[in-house]
């Protein structure tokens, strides 16, 4: 299956580092801004399910989820 590419604006990628670094967050938000900013970098969905430990479906819905609300 072909991966829709998303592209993060400037802010959104500062929001999301931002968000990442500050530590007070639950685990599967961080994952969300991971998968974000992986996904921008045109990183394989395999990839990132190996590194973060996380299934296709949560890429999935975080990419449908971002698509909705940003794009």
């Amino acid at each position: 299956m072909r991966q829709t590419e998303i592209h993060l604006t400037e802010e959104d990628k500062a929001s999301l580092k931002a968000f990442r670094s500050k530590g007070q967050h639950m685990a599967r938000e961080i994952n969300r801004a991971h998968i974000l900013l992986a996904l921008d970098k045109k990183v394989s969905e395999s990839l990132i399910m190996e590194v973060l430990g996380v299934g296709r479906t949560a890429i999935w819905r975080t990419r449908s989820a971002y698509r909705e609300r940003y794009q």
